[in-house]
């Protein structure tokens, strides 16, 4: 999606206002099989993950027409659907924007967008994980303070580092795929680290062996298990690859052809990833079929 790849080297610009012959500019050749991945496994990932969180969505309004109270994961989940849903509406026109088009404009608003999968994504999972933490280890606290309104505030301040972020990495098209991105999961997977260890200790410490959970602690037992999903998954790979690049890949365009953008497919993964996972939980992915 991200058509301007800044390199760690700088004899290896690519100047995205006056486009090259070869639609994958010096990923061509023998590093085009990278590109193709992501190109590929992006454009398959919007097509699944957009019906996906329109279903997400979908649940969310009946429940809450159905009379069903808005709980605090509720606001959290609400808030990383929208992301996940712009992100992945956008997602096409990036590409072609990326092999076609070569609009600066459009890769400035992909740059932009990324936000809402690198910084957005992995904010609002801690978040999550951070209530369903104080729902099940300090339940009598929690219940003293369920007000909507300071997690609503937190969503918003999600939304202003993100859009902060975005802005940031319109400027500096490089800050979406190299190591200054994994500032905020820096900041985030500790967090979601923490709580989910916490919570399933306390869950394993409070469950009679062969007992029944009670239906809150199932439902954030499910929460947490997709938060691990998503750790696991999307979270963890692109730091790995981020911090440890430089000595897996030496060759500055090997690096950036092999691992910098193609790794990029793997937070956007979490994006179809998480929605499918809550529809499971729900038995409601059936409906996509």
């Amino acid at each position: 999606m991200l058509l301007y790849v800044h390199p760690r080297s700088q004899n290896l610009t690519f100047n995205v206002s006056e486009p090259s012959g070869d639609m994958f500019g010096h990923c061509g050749g023998d590093l085009m099989a990278g590109i193709i991945v992501w190109a590929s496994l992006s454009a398959l990932f919007s097509l699944v993950g957009c019906p996906a969180c329109v279903a997400v969505l979908w649940e969310l309004l009946r429940r809450h027409k159905a009379g069903t109270p808005i709980t605090p994961n509720d606001v959290f989940m609400l808030n990383l659907t929208v992301m996940d849903l712009v992100f992945l509406l956008f997602v096409p026109f990036g590409l072609c924007n990326f092999l076609l088009w070569h609009i600066r404009s459009v890769q400035m608003f992909s740059n932009f967008l990324y936000a809402l999968n690198l910084a957005g994504r992995p904010l609002l999972t801690a978040c999550i994980s951070l209530d369903c933490y104080l729902a099940v280890v300090h339940p009598v606290t929690y219940r003293t303070r369920k007000s909507l309104t300071p997690r609503a505030l937190l969503a918003a301040a999600v939304w202003i580092i993100t859009v902060a972020y975005g802005s940031v990495s319109t400027v500096v098209g490089e800050l979406n795929h190299n190591a200054w991105a994994m500032f905020v999961y820096i900041i985030a997977l500790p967090i979601i680290v923490v709580c989910d260890v916490s919570i399933l200790w306390t869950l394993k410490k409070s469950h009679p062996a062969g007992g029944d959970l009670h239906p809150r602690k199932k439902k954030a037992l499910q929460i947490i298990t997709n938060s691990m999903v998503m750790t696991v998954t999307s979270y963890i790979p692109p730091v790995l690859v981020y911090i440890l690049g430089d000595l897996i890949v030496s060759d500055e365009r090997e690096y950036e052809c092999f691992l910098a953008i193609p790794i990029l497919i793997i937070p956007t993964a979490g994006s179809t990833i998480m929605p499918l996972l809550y529809l499971g939980n729900l038995g409601s992915l059936c409906c996509l079929v």
